[in-house]
């Protein structure tokens, strides 16, 4: 190969790695930490106040940000929002990116990752010239196609997160501290503070720097055997230090204040209070899941394990035939197995343990160290046909796992189809494959999807509309979580991310989804969703429970007489609610304030299962509402696509202002009900306006039938500056939380009685 040929590889190589990643990238949704890093990095491009950035520095944020300032139809950050005040980047985020811009969102997010990729492809480069560097040119060519191939490199060079870019400026930093004990001067030291302090700057993480340059110097020995004095190495590293700390206050934008209000003015103030949180966070672990076993700060071997599992099977024989000249110099080579066993020690000591990405670092070094015994020699010739098989080797699996990069499992863990049964979270698993299920939806055309998500994305900005299940997703809110029934879930098509699969919430109710776990997924969406269409035989007998207050899945089974060979249909409602089960006796299990009224006194006087049915006939009878036209409506009064309003009570027609006026109402269900519903309920004065209201519907959906009555309880405060005379009361439904209303005999709403505040 002609040196012109040769050098025309390293673009074509970088294309293919450039190609993988853009390619991919338009398949897949916004990964878990994606809206958080772009969201805050373009909030501190257009303020130059990093405040929600206190926990993720924000290079790399920024660096992501940039496509997003050339655009003027993203609205414009609403500065006055409580969570930018309190520097909340969570609750900031999901309503600015995915509220406030909505369907845009998505796009913003794939313009985000392309300077993260083009930074990627840095990263591939500055590796070639480290291996030619310190081992030479075949030894170079080969790490660099072992990294343009690499699905993990792939997936994070991709994402908009900080953790292929602080590995990366690590990897920097450490070749550059090497090239400085080799070749002392002025230039050498300050790239390798100016690496390390990018690196720090990009995530805390990178502080290991410290230690590592630490013991890099005390260690290395390089090639040609030259080593500086211990004074001077320690000296440099001082410098450096210097170097980097600059650095890190540039990024922070020079910024100045106070750690605390009235405290001394420090240098990047936001940076140093991130670190005491960033301890937290790790100190308190996540749950993890590895082999069907769960464990709340992980175990000593997982980052071992899942590097074995998730690393390409060729780049870890090679770094196996690569070991005894790494171990026989093994002075020189410490520049790259020094970082990487320390980094991998500290990491498996930590208790944060949720994913191949935290030890990323570990991987990059892994290349040099790798292709350290392809050196020129007598045998050669015969390595170059194994490398070759292995380089072809890494390329089918490459192609095989595209566009999946984040979810591959080598063969050792079973291969590229079988992560989900023993990894979770962004091993597999980080919400990246709602266009996916987009997709599958479309083409089996499924109408009743229920999902459990395990994301930060909207569902809905990615054409995905179903019955949010319990997860991670923090759109959960309500009764259809503490509603859902764990026991024999409803049937109709269940999309499950395998992370709410293994870990349920993860921080609770593991085995929140354990009655899916030995059925056999009916398709899948993408790599980390499995589809599963739940049916049950036609004579399974079925029993019925209605929980108030506390969440079905919080409730023994035996409690709500769950019989293994039946069918268990939960109903539930919050205080305030209740349901009467029209269909057939049911067990009545009440931790919760319920209505005041006779009929659920009746309900609750009895023991065992009740027979609801009977008691219905109790419901009091009413005159006609009107619609505020003045058409009169028959009772049942029904609403579309809602329940019927079948009768309501109220405690008292004459009130004072200052005083409290209970009104129930009963609503039959007709027909299947859909979330999320709400009944409105207004007092209105003299300009017809409301002067006292309730909203809400404290009972979930799933799980009621027709036939069934929610029994709901309104109280009304009169506000003291009320006026004299007739207030009428209103009600109606709604889809929240902006609407629209459900309509009802031609209008939107009816009117129910007046009250007479006096």
């Amino acid at each position: 190969m002609t040196r012109r040929l040769r050098w025309l590889t390293i673009p074509l190589l970088l294309a293919l790695l450039l190609v993988q990643m853009a390619a991919s990238s338009v398949q897949k949704s916004a990964a878990f930490d994606e809206t958080y890093h772009l969201t805050s990095g373009y909030a501190y491009l257009r303020t130059g106040d990093p405040r929600l950035s206190w926990e993720h520095p924000p290079l790399a944020q920024a660096l992501a940000a940039l496509p997003l300032l050339t655009r003027d139809d993203i609205t414009p950050l609403p500065l006055d929002h409580p969570d930018w005040h309190a520097g909340f980047a969570e609750g900031f985020v999901d309503e600015y990116l995915w509220e406030d811009n909505g369907f845009l969102a998505p796009e913003l997010i794939w313009a985000g990752r392309y300077p993260l990729m083009v930074l990627t492809l840095l990263f591939g480069l500055t590796l070639f010239l480290a291996i030619r560097d310190t081992v030479g040119e075949p030894a170079a060519w080969a790490g660099l196609a072992l990294f343009v191939l690499d699905p993990n490199i792939v997936a994070n060079g991709r994402l908009i997160t900080n953790d292929l870019p602080m590995a990366g400026l690590l990897f920097v930093a450490v070749w550059r501290l090497g090239v400085y004990l080799r070749k002392p001067s002025v230039l050498n030291l300050v790239l390798a503070g100016l690496a390390a302090g990018l690196a720090v700057a990009t995530k805390l993480s990178a502080l290991i720097v410290g230690p590592l340059f630490l013991l890099i110097v005390l260690l290395h020995r390089p090639r040609d055997g030259h080593v500086l004095p211990l004074w001077k190495r320690l000296l440099a590293l001082t410098g450096m230090a210097a170097v980097a700390l600059v650095a890190i206050w540039v990024v922070f934008g020079f910024e100045i204040g106070p750690l605390v209000d009235g405290g001394i003015p420090l240098p990047a103030p936001t940076f140093l209070r991130g670190l005491p949180g960033v301890v937290q966070r790790v100190t308190r672990g996540t749950p993890t899941f590895l082999f069907g076993q769960i464990n709340e700060t992980g175990w000593w071997y997982y980052f071992p394990v899942i590097f074995l599992l998730k690393t390409p099977l060729p780049l870890l024989l090679l770094l196996g035939t690569s070991l005894p000249a790494v171990i026989r110099r093994w002075r020189e080579t410490s520049l790259w197995w020094g970082p990487a066993i320390l980094y991998l020690v500290i990491a498996s000591a930590s208790p944060l343990q949720i994913g191949y990405r935290y030890i990323l670092p570990v991987l990059l070094f892994v290349f040099p160290l790798a292709v350290g015994g392809l050196r020129l020699g007598p045998g050669w010739a015969v390595a170059r046909v194994g490398l070759a098989v292995l380089l072809m080797w890494a390329g089918v699996e490459a192609a095989q796992i595209f566009p999946d990069h984040l979810s591959y499992v080598n063969q050792i863990g079973g291969g590229r189809d079988n992560g989900w049964r023993i990894l979770a979270d962004m091993n597999v698993d980080w919400g990246q494959d709602l266009p996916a299920l987009h997709e599958y939806v479309a083409e089996n055309r499924v109408e009743d999807l229920r999902f459990s998500y395990f994301g930060s994305a909207y569902p809905s900005a990615y054409g995905v509309q179903g019955r949010l299940l319990p997860g991670f997703s923090r759109l959960l809110a309500g009764p259809e979580l503490a509603g859902y029934n764990p026991y024999t879930p409803l049937p109709g098509t269940y999309a499950i991310s395998a992370t709410s699969l293994r870990l349920g919430m993860v921080y609770d109710k593991w085995d929140l989804y354990r009655y899916f776990w030995d059925l056999a997924p009916d398709g899948r969406a993408g790599r980390s969703i499995l589809i599963y269409d739940l049916e049950y035989p036609a004579d399974m007998p079925i029993d019925r429970a209605v929980v108030i207050g506390p969440e079905v899945s919080e409730i023994d089974p035996e409690r709500l007489g769950f019989e293994e060979g039946h069918r268990l249909i939960t109903k539930w409602a919050g205080p305030g609610g209740f349901v009467l089960a029209g269909s057939s006796p049911a067990r009545y299990v009440v931790e919760a304030e319920v209505p005041n009224t006779p009929l659920v006194a009746t309900v609750l006087n009895q023991i065992g299962p009740v027979d609801a049915r009977p008691i219905l006939a109790q419901i009091p009878s009413n005159p006609s509402p009107t619609t505020p036209e003045g058409t009169a409506v028959d009772l049942p009064a029904s609403f579309e696509d809602g329940p019927a309003l079948m009768a309501w009570s109220l405690d008292g027609e004459r009130v004072t202002p200052g005083e409290r006026v209970l009104l129930v109402t009963y609503w039959l269900v007709e027909e299947e009900l859909f979330p999320p519903l709400a009944v409105f309920v207004h007092m209105l004065g003299e300009d017809g306006m409301p002067i006292a209201q309730w909203d809400g519907w404290p009972v979930a959906t799933d799980g009621l039938e027709p036939g069934d009555v929610v029994v709901l309880s309104h109280p009304l405060t009169i506000p003291p500056d009320a006026g004299a005379g007739s207030h009428p009361i209103q009600v109606g439904l709604y889809r929240p939380p902006h609407g629209p209303r459900l309509p009802v005999a031609g209008s939107d709403r009816l009117l129910l009685t007046t009250v007479q505040v006096e």
